[in-house]
C-alpha cells in the first residue's frame, strides 16, 4: 500500500476510534454524584452535592470528570461534564461531553439534555419520557430531527444508576439489571451491575474500605470501588483507562506531556503480512482471543466455522434502475437522525452528482468516487450527521460512510453500514464502510474509492454507530491469523 493510502487508513481508523471513544465516555467516565462539597445525605441516604476525578492512562492525566447531585422536591437533578484527551497520529484531540438530566425518587429517567463537542463539531440530544415514549429532539448538522422510542420500562442514564444501588441496597454477590439509555447513540440496552466482592483501598489521602462493582454493558466491562453511600473513588475501563477521586484544583490540573499512548497503536492487530491488501479477492483466516457470538460474521461474502473466517468479494451480479421499486429493502431506504436522506439539499447534491443517471450500478459507481474526491481526509472527532460533513465536507471513515450511506438512499439505492477490520501493511486495524444492494449485498468502501471493497474488509457488524460500539469489546482480545489469500 503506497503511502498515500497509509495515511489515509490511518486517519480513517484515528476517526473511528475518536468517535467510538466519544460514544463511550458518557457511560464509562461519567458517574453520578457523591459528596466533597457539601456532604450532606438525603433523606433516603442518597448523597448529594459535587465530584470531581481525574481521568488516567497509564499513569498520565488525560483529563477529567465533573459531576454533581441536587435534589428539587421530588426530582434528582444530575448534571456531569468531561474533558479527554486523546493522542492518535502526532496530535492530540480534546472531546467534551455535558449531560443535565432530571430523574424520578427512584432515579429512573424524566429529562435529559446531552451535548458532544470536539474542534469541528458538535451534536446535542434532548429528551423527555412520557408514557412508554422517549420523545427525543436531535441537533446535528444546524438541523433538528424528532424521534420516538418506544420503552418497555423507564430507562436510566449512567448517572442515574449508582444512586439506585444506594436505593436498593449493596451487598457482595447482589447482581442488578437496568434498562440504560445512551443518548450518543439513542439507544437503549440492557446494563448489568454486579457487586464482586468487599476491598479496602487507598485513593489520594483517602483509605476506605469499599465495593467493588463490575458493570457490563452491550459487551464491554468496566470496574468501579464505591462506598456503602455509593462514593465513587476509583474506576477502570476496557480500554485502560482510570478514574480518580480528587479535589477540584487536582482534577483540573493537566499533565504537560499530553497523554501517554497513541490510539492507534492501542487499537492495532498485528497479523501475518498480505501483499497488496487492495487486490485481494478471497482471504481465509483464524479469528482468535475473542468471543465471537453476536456479532455478524457469517453472511453475504463471510463464512465462519469455528474461528476460521472466509471473506470472499461480492461483485454486483444484477443492476435495476433507481429508485430501487421493491418493497422488501424499505428499511435501508429510509432517513434517520444523522443519516437525512429526505433532506432537499442531501437529494440535490445526490441528483446533481448522478446528472441523470438511472442505472444503480453505475450510479452507486459515480456516488463512491465523488465522497472520496469531495471529502478532505482529516480527523474529525464527531458523531458524524450527512448534513454537517456535506457542509464541511473533511472527515473520514465515519464521515465517508454516512454522506454516502444519504446520498445513496436519497437516489433510491437501498443502503447500509457496515462495521469491523481492514488490513493495512503491518495488521488489521478497525474501520467503517457501508454495503449496497446490487442483486446482493455489495461492500464498498468510499474512504479508499473501493467498488468492490477488498476482501481484507471483515465485517462484524451491520448498522449504525449505536450497533457499532459492539466493536468495543474487541480491542485488546482479537487476533488474526491469515492463513491464505489470493
Amino acid at each position: 500500500m503506497h503511502q498515500n493510502m497509509n495515511r489515509i487508513v490511518k486517519i480513517s481508523i484515528l476517526v473511528f476510534w475518536l468517535v467510538m471513544l466519544g460514544l463511550l465516555i458518557e457511560r464509562t467516565y461519567l458517574r453520578p454524584s457523591t459528596v466533597i462539597a457539601l456532604d450532606v445525605i438525603s433523606e433516603e441516604g442518597v448523597r448529594t452535592g459535587d465530584d470531581w476525578f481525574g481521568i488516567y492512562q497509564q499513569g498520565r492525566k488525560i483529563g477529567y470528570a465533573h459531576t454533581r447531585t441536587l435534589r428539587e422536591a421530588d426530582t434528582y437533578h444530575l448534571f456531569e461534564e468531561s474533558e479527554l484527551d486523546i493522542l492518535a497520529l502526532g496530535s492530540v484531540q480534546r472531546v467534551k461531553t455535558v449531560i443535565n438530566s432530571y430523574a424520578a425518587r427512584n432515579f429512573q429517567l424524566k429529562y435529559f439534555d446531552f451535548t458532544l463537542t470536539s474542534d469541528l463539531t458538535s451534536m446535542t440530544v434532548k429528551g423527555a419520557v412520557v408514557g412508554k415514549k422517549l420523545l427525543l429532539d436531535i441537533t446535528s448538522g444546524g438541523q433538528t430531527r424528532n424521534e420516538r422510542i418506544h420503552l418497555t420500562s423507564p430507562p436510566y442514564l449512567s448517572p442515574n444508576i449508582k444512586p439506585a444501588l444506594v436505593l436498593l441496597g449493596l451487598e457482595q454477590g447482589k447482581r442488578f439489571t437496568f434498562p440504560l439509555f445512551n443518548p450518543a447513540t439513542m439507544n437503549t440496552a440492557e446494563a448489568t451491575i454486579t457487586v464482586e466482592s468487599r476491598e479496602r483501598i487507598k485513593v489520594g489521602d483517602q483509605e476506605k474500605t469499599v465495593y467493588k462493582l463490575k458493570e457490563s454493558f452491550q459487551g464491554m466491562e468496566a470496574f468501579s470501588w464505591i462506598t456503602d453511600e455509593g462514593e465513587t473513588l476509583k474506576e477502570e475501563s476496557a480500554l485502560g483507562y482510570v478514574l480518580l477521586r480528587e479535589t477540584m484544583t487536582e482534577a483540573l490540573k493537566r499533565d504537560k506531556r499530553g497523554p501517554a499512548v497513541d490510539i492507534i497503536a492501542l487499537t492495532m492487530i498485528p497479523s501475518d503480512p498480505i501483499k497488496d491488501s487492495s487486490d485481494v479477492r478471497h482471504l481465509k483466516a483464524r479469528l482468535r482471543g475473542a468471543p465471537l457470538k453476536g456479532f455478524q460474521l457469517h453472511s453475504d461474502g463471510q463464512s465462519l466455522s469455528g474461528e476460521v473466517i472466509e471473506v470472499t468479494v461480492q461483485d454486483p451480479v444484477a443492476s435495476f434502475t433507481v429508485p430501487y421499486a421493491g418493497t422488501d429493502l424499505q428499511e435501508y431506504l429510509l432517513p434517520s437522525a444523522l443519516i437525512q436522506s429526505d433532506d432537499t439539499r442531501i437529494k440535490s447534491t445526490a441528483a446533481r452528482v448522478l446528472g441523470g443517471q438511472r442505472d444503480s450500478r453505475q450510479a452507486a459507481r459515480t456516488l463512491n468516487e465523488w465522497v472520496y474526491t469531495t471529502l478532505e481526509k482529516k480527523p474529525v472527532v464527531s458523531i458524524p450527521s450527512a448534513l454537517e460533513i456535506l457542509e464541511q465536507r473533511v472527515g473520514d471513515c465515519n464521515e465517508h460512510t454516512t454522506l454516502f450511506t444519504a446520498l445513496a438512499r436519497a437516489a433510491g439505492i437501498p443502503t447500509r453500514m457496515a462495521g469491523g477490520i481492514v488490513y493495512m501493511d503491518e495488521g488489521f486495524y478497525y474501520h467503517a464502510w457501508p454495503e449496497v444492494w446490487l442483486g446482493q449485498w455489495t461492500a464498498i468502501d468510499p474512504t479508499f474509492n473501493q467498488f468492490p471493497a477488498d476482501a481484507t474488509h471483515i465485517r462484524f457488524v451491520i448498522g449504525n454507530l449505536d450497533q457499532q460500539t459492539e466493536i468495543m469489546r474487541l480491542v485488546g482480545k482479537l487476533k488474526v491469523d491469515v492463513l491464505e489469500y489470493q
